[in-house]
């Protein structure tokens, strides 16, 4: 299927071939948009069900009951699913029709009018303490809550069902349908790309990439195959790539948490003297606050943004992985036959002198386990991580094409430091 702009989608609820198709990235709750044209609830609607999920609730969304409209959106269409009305520009929003994605990122609600390189002034901005590896660049992450809707906290002792996939999932944060992600990457202060991962409906999130014009006025839509960049920050030439509609859905699953960052462990920090959950709190934006005292934040893997490492080897090492490969590698997740969420027993992981199911790298032959202790140089995680193409093997082997080389000392260091003899 031919799709305008770079639309990368994921958690598709439709079969492929009927509606969407599954790609990959990049109101109040009554205005929330339900998957397959269900709106209609048995075919009565609450007032707003079959809204849009823009804040305002412009526009409607189908459904099979051809429900009431939103707060001033207009009624469903009978069982068409999509989502309708207007095209909510401005509106930070997901798009009246996620199929033909607005052009441009000044019209799209997303970011300050006066100074797009800053978001919306409705949006909340967060530092997290492990961040995601992504070749160097400079990132500022953002978030747009529909009026009203709250953020649910996954507590596992309190509702099992938060956590399917095990007590390591404590804390992670589940986003309303209609919220906005803004990540913003720059180097040398000079912006290369935004990227807006939207929450459409309960079961689908999409997401698009906007590249910067030269006069840092403006950022457009990138194509849907991706592109690669020679990227001129004015003091030197670094290399880009814009994600391709394929390239994201190994990162951002379900079983994942879809957002990847926002989490107790991630957010508990002070950012202008302030804990960032106590602000949240305050401002009313949880379902229920995670209880006191927080759940310990996660250390800084090495020395990020001015801030030193903290902790242990083990810590900082664990720390780095959670934040860069236990989205996937875990219980739940695509390759779900080692677990590398940070809240895992180390005998839990599947990882010491495992078989890695991929085998050697190109650059290793004979290396086939994941985990030799005390050898990070016969260690295939280690080995992944240190090498650069991803077409011999890199980890991660999407959205990343620059070696680490403080992840790859710390992640080293453990690995030498761990008993022989495996738990």
């Amino acid at each position: 299927m031919a799709m305008e702009g770079s639309m990368l989608h994921l958690k598709t609820g439709f079969p492929l071939g009927l509606a969407w198709v599954v790609m990959a990235c990049g109101g109040d709750p009554a205005h929330s948009v339900p998957a397959s044209g269900g709106a209609g609830q048995s075919g009565a609607n609450t007032a707003g069900t079959a809204g849009s999920v823009a804040a305002s609730g412009a526009g409607g969304a189908a459904g099979s009951g051809g429900g009431q409209s939103g707060a001033s959106g207009s009624a469903g269409s009978a069982g068409t699913g999509a989502v309708g009305g207007t095209a909510n520009v401005g509106k930070c929003a997901p798009p009246a029709d996620v199929f033909s994605p607005i052009m441009k990122l000044t019209e799209t609600g997303c970011v300050d009018p006066i100074n797009p390189s800053k978001p919306t002034a409705t949006a909340f901005s967060y530092e997290v303490n492990s961040p995601l590896w992504s070749d160097l660049a400079e990132k500022t992450r953002a978030f747009v809550l529909p009026a009203g809707a709250k953020i649910h906290v996954r507590n596992c002792t309190a509702t099992p069902a938060d956590c399917p996939n095990g007590a390591a999932d404590e804390g992670r944060w589940d986003f309303p349908v209609g919220s906005v992600m803004i990540k913003t990457f720059a180097f040398d202060t000079k912006l290369v790309e935004t990227r807006l991962f939207m929450h459409v409906d309960a079961t689908n999130w999409v997401g698009y990439s906007y590249q910067w014009d030269e006069a840092q006025k403006e950022a457009t839509l990138v194509s849907s195959d991706g592109v690669s960049v020679m990227f001129n920050t004015g003091t030197r030439t670094v290399s880009w790539h814009y994600p391709s509609q394929m390239d994201c859905t190994n990162c951002h699953n379900a079983a994942g948490g879809s957002t990847i960052g926002p989490e107790t462990a991630q957010m508990n920090r002070s950012v202008a003297a302030t804990n960032q959950i106590d602000k949240l709190a305050t401002l009313g934006l949880f379902e229920t606050p995670p209880a006191k005292p927080y759940k310990a934040a996660l250390v800084a893997p090495y020395a990020v943004g001015g801030a030193p490492a903290g902790g242990t080897t083990e810590q900082r090492a664990r720390s780095y992985l959670h934040a860069n490969c236990g989205f996937c590698h875990r219980t739940g997740g695509n390759y779900p036959n080692f677990d590398f969420r940070y809240d895992t027993a180390f005998k839990d992981m599947n990882i010491c002198n495992a078989d890695a199911k991929k085998g050697a790298i190109p650059n290793a032959p004979g290396k086939t386990q994941i985990l030799v202790p005390g050898k990070e140089t016969d260690s295939v995680l280690w080995l992944r991580m240190n090498e650069a193409d991803p077409m011999k093997g890199r980890m991660p082997q999407v959205a990343s094409f620059v070696v680490d080389p403080d992840a790859t000392k710390v992640v080293g260091d453990w690995i030498k430091a761990l008993p022989a003899a495996c738990p």
